[in-house]
Parts: C-alpha cells; sequence; structure tokens
C-alpha cells in the first residue's frame, strides 16, 4: 500500500512541478479585408447591396449580387445548401423562382433582358434564413 502511495505522489509532484501556466491579457486583433480583391462581381454590373440574416455571421461578403440590363450575376462563397432565388417587380410580382443547390454550383447569372424599367427586389432564401436586396433597371 505504502508503494502505491509512493508512487502516486511521485506523478503528482511531477505533473505539479511541470505544469507552466502563462496569462496573458487578450487583445483584439483587427482583421483587415482588402474588398478589392474579394470583390468577384464581373465588369459591367452594379452592386446589389444584400441584407438579411443569411448575410450576418458568414465571412465577410458570403453571397456577392449585381445587376446590368442584360443579366443578374449571384455569386456564393460559401455552401448554403439548397437556397430558393426569387426575384420580384416593383409591383411586388414574382418573375423568376429557382432553387439552386449552393454546395454544387456558386455562380447563377440570370437573364432579365425582357423586363421592364424600374425597381427589383432579389431574395436568396433557405430554411436559415435569407438576404434580399433592390437594384434599379433602365
Amino acid at each position: 500500500m505504502k508503494f502505491k502511495q509512493i508512487v502516486l505522489f511521485g506523478i503528482c509532484a511531477f505533473r505539479f512541478c511541470s505544469w507552466e501556466v502563462q496569462v496573458m491579457t487578450p487583445e483584439t486583433v483587427p482583421i483587415r479585408y482588402n474588398i478589392n480583391e474579394m470583390d468577384n462581381l464581373p465588369t459591367g454590373y452594379e452592386e446589389i447591396i444584400l441584407m438579411g440574416d443569411l448575410m450576418m455571421g458568414n465571412g465577410p461578403r458570403p453571397i456577392i449580387a449585381g445587376a446590368n440590363d442584360n443579366s443578374i450575376y449571384i455569386h456564393f462563397n460559401q455552401s448554403f445548401g439548397n437556397v430558393n432565388i426569387l426575384i420580384y417587380n416593383a409591383m411586388g410580382g414574382l418573375i423568376y423562382n429557382n432553387v439552386m443547390d449552393t454546395s454544387m454550383q456558386q455562380t447563377m447569372i440570370i437573364p432579365v433582358s425582357g423586363t421592364f424599367s424600374g425597381t427589383y427586389s432579389v431574395v436568396v432564401n433557405n430554411a436559415n434564413g435569407y438576404a434580399e436586396g433592390d437594384f434599379e433597371r433602365n
């Protein structure tokens, strides 16, 4: 019995002597992103600012969207699984509806050349939330 106690005491003493604790004051580390490097919007597209809970806490720019006279460009910088992409005209009428698997495809270009001038809304949603933004079509 004494032998077990001595071994146990020796192991505890060794662990206590070899354990070193360092305490440091935490400091804030700023994260800097070069927006130009992360801007995947092709030339000729005007950015659509998306707002919503899909845009929160998912990286610096999880979804990039843009529009020009002929099409709408949507690019996913991360996978959201299956998302529903909806486009509404100024009267609230649905003009486009499609489901996209962002784990298989990252970019979608939607032609809008046959639509009228005005304000349009893009909505991207899935089971976890949504993101939406407006753009003008001339």
